[in-house]
């Protein structure tokens, strides 16, 4: 019998071609359905066996459907303690991932600097061609000249890289901290002298107030900041009050939406502590006991008067008073932010010591972190990078790498992530890396840094290798996962553990000393008896999870007085100069990840009726602001700031403030495969180079001209 065989992807590739093939990207074809004959396949075995989603820090467990021993479909597990059963976008297409066709399949070396040119070598010689050049470093001694740039994961993986570079002797290891998906941990390490294991109970605040963060979509883990979001929306339906410059989908959900202006977020939370302090509002016991320069800190409060945070933001005076009131009334109140300017992360961070949510359920908490690293008994005596660290952090590599005669990096090792793209002006990243001598790149696709490397190292998919990770949860517990691999690697690639320890071994010394393991499985038997897991985890797969020893966060006083109050990191500049430029980052491209793979496209470009455009970078203007610029809806224009150009599509909405733009970050690939190259623009080639007085970039940026291509 014929008969049409429709799958869901035909099914929207046909829809495509009648709508103008709007959700295809220029370049990747569709056909047509025709009927044909295709017998019942003969499904000779069925499995399901868990992994770990490897696409961001929270590690959640999967469950993959293997048909026949190839994997086929997946889910999210029911019973992991970090998922529950969900998995956000990114983790749905892990399997897109591995089957990936521009995935690399062996290692490449550059035939030469300047060449596009690469070679086909053998794991030992991409092994003796770094070991060459890090034993170099060692006979000068210049271990600093080593900088390590890891992923976000916390596994046992990333803790051999650190212990590695450790005894190495380098002070740059560097783990990858995105800034927009992260708390505020600046503001956290100055108030209350440390930052690892701080960390807001979503949960359970009677309020929760978030300055400038799209938390729904920018949280260290998005299925948990889902799911905190139900539970305060259950029970006694706590409110939600978000403060940006666009109806962000945190606003959208949110009970009430303040659009002030982006980079104000600081002056108007300074603004509340003036109204609460005026009022005697806030927590005295707690600020009088717990908290050390009040005094001062009241002098700086003193000067953002409602009246003057107002103007600075574009918000109604009253809107301000009225929010200090409700904060100070509503317990607990939580006030939350990302990790930008130090003066906004202070600012913020403030309001939760003024109304004394700090150590408290529905607060900010602390627990003892796990670490994921190796036993310190294997810690080579004298090793470990005494020496200062001469550049703050890695997003000032560029920086350090441009401005003497010679790059203070002799060798860079970049661990799966990509900073010449998804950091502010990648084009002075592309720069720097041109100047350093030496890059190794370990990466599944040719990514933009990896154009750049001399070595070019396809590690494992999360499939194909044994995954752990030990990390704590939104609610404080400590969660240890492990896996074993699921299927056999597809090509010609290596486990990152075995290499860095074959590598140790190969340059010997006290490197060798500090990781005696002959391999990952060996150092992951010791890594599980230090953390007392049941012997059956390392062979079926399965976690342990326990509460984190509690850290008594408002015992040790709080320091409420700084120098970044008094002077902020950027100028809050008045309004009148051009329009400002928002930037937002869509679940779908997490930490500016994901568009090499085409279910993200998909996801990100339903908007509405305007399905077609996750295959290319939006431009959001109010109304008021196109028709003032004569801009039409849909139509092409060009995006221009002090630093560059680039070219979008207007979104003509009301979501967005009349003296603001806002663009997602994701797009406008030069690399990563034929589902991303080319495909879009990258806002953050006009963000100009910022810093906080953290060393961290800031990505935001004012004075911006739209106008028609």
């Amino acid at each position: 019998m014929k008969k049409y065989e429709i799958s869901r992807r035909g099914f929207l590739r046909w829809t495509g071609l009648i709508s103008g093939g709007v959700l295809l990207p220029k370049g990747v074809g569709a056909r047509v359905l025709s009927p044909q004959d295709r017998p019942l396949p003969n499904l000779r075995s069925e499995q399901y066996k868990p992994s770990i989603c490897g696409f961001c820090p929270a590690s959640c467990m999967l469950d993959i459907r293997l048909v026949d021993g190839k994997p086929v479909g997946l889910g999210g597990h029911a019973d992991h303690p970090i998922g529950r059963g969900a998995l956000c976008p990114q983790g749905c297409a892990v399997l897109q991932e591995v089957f990936h066709p521009d995935r690399l399949r062996y290692p490449l070396a550059r035939k030469s600097r300047g060449s596009a040119g690469w070679e086909r070598i053998s794991w030992g010689e991409a092994r003796n061609l770094l070991r060459f050049k890090l034993e170099t470093l060692l006979e000068r001694r210049r271990p600093e000249a080593l900088a390590v740039l890891a992923g976000p994961r916390k596994d046992l993986r990333r803790g051999i890289l650190q212990r590695f570079a450790e005894n190495f002797g380098t002070p740059h290891f560097w783990k990858w901290d995105w800034t927009p998906a992260q708390p505020p941990k600046d503001a956290f390490k100055r108030m209350h002298g440390f930052s690892k294991g701080i960390f807001y109970d979503l949960s359970n605040a009677g309020l929760l107030v978030s300055f400038g963060w799209d938390w729904l979509q920018a949280f260290p883990s998005p299925v948990e900041a889902q799911r905190a979001f139900g539970r305060l929306r259950g029970g006694r339906r706590s409110r939600i009050i978000q403060i940006e410059p666009r109806l962000s989908i945190s606003a959208a959900k949110s009970d009430e939406w303040i659009g002030a202006r982006g980079g104000s977020e600081g002056a108007v939370a300074l603004a509340v502590a003036h109204v609460m302090i005026r009022e005697g509002l806030y927590d005295r016991d707690f600020v009088g006991g717990r908290t050390e320069g009040f005094e001062a800190y009241r002098k700086i409060v003193d000067e953002y008067s409602p009246a003057r945070s107002a103007r600075l933001a574009g918000i109604p005076e009253e809107r301000i008073v009225a929010l200090a009131r409700e904060m100070a009334g509503s317990k607990p109140s939580l006030a939350v932010t990302s990790r930008t300017t130090v003066f906004d992360q202070i600012a913020v961070h403030s309001l939760n010591v003024l109304t004394g949510s700090i150590g408290v359920p529905g607060g900010v908490l602390a627990v003892q972190d796990p670490s994921s690293a190796p036993p310190a008994s294997f810690l080579s005596r004298g090793a470990g990078g005494k020496g200062a660290a001469s550049i703050v952090s890695w997003e000032q590599i560029p920086e350090a790498a441009l401005s003497g005669r010679e790059s203070p990096i002799g060798v860079l090792w970049v661990d799966g992530v990509n900073p010449a793209f998804s950091s502010p002006q990648p084009s002075q990243w592309r720069a720097a890396l041109e100047r350093i001598p030496f890059i190794v790149s370990f990466s599944p696709i040719m990514s933009e840094t990896s154009e750049f490397a001399d070595l070019v190292l396809p590690t494992h998919e999360a499939l194909e290798a044994p995954q752990d990770a030990s990390l704590v949860d939104a609610e404080g517990r400590r969660v240890d996962s492990f896996v074993p691999a699921v299927m056999p690697s597809l090509y010609d690639t290596a486990d990152l553990g075995d290499f860095v320890l074959e590598l140790a071994r190969d340059i010997g010394g006290r490197v060798s000393r500090g990781l005696p393991w002959k391999n990952y499985g060996e150092a992951l038997g010791d890594h599980a008896a230090k953390r007392g897991w049941k012997q059956g985890m390392l062979v079926g797969g399965g976690w342990s999870s326990a509460p984190s020893p509690v850290l008594a966060l408002g015992r040790k006083k709080c320091r409420m007085s700084h120098e970044e109050l008094a002077r902020p990191d950027v100028a809050i500049e008045e309004p009148g100069r051009g329009l400002d430029l928002h930037v937002q980052f869509p679940l779908a491209f997490f930490q500016a990840e994901g568009a090499q793979l085409p279910y993200l496209h998909g996801l990100n470009g339903i908007r509405g009726a305007k399905l077609g455009d996750g295959w290319e970078t939006t431009v959001d203007l109010h109304p008021e602001t196109a028709r003032r610029l004569q801009i039409e809806d849909g139509s092409a224009v060009w995006v221009e700031s002090d630093a560059g150009r680039i070219q979008a599509r207007a979104r003509v909405c009301e979501g967005v403030r009349e003296d603001t733009i806002s663009m997602p970050v994701g797009l406008g690939h030069t690399a990563m495969g034929r589902y991303a190259k080319g495909v879009g623009s990258n806002p953050a080639d006009i963000i100009p180079r910022e810093f906080s007085f953290a060393g961290r970039a800031l990505w935001r940026a004012q004075g911006v001209k739209v106008y028609a291509v």
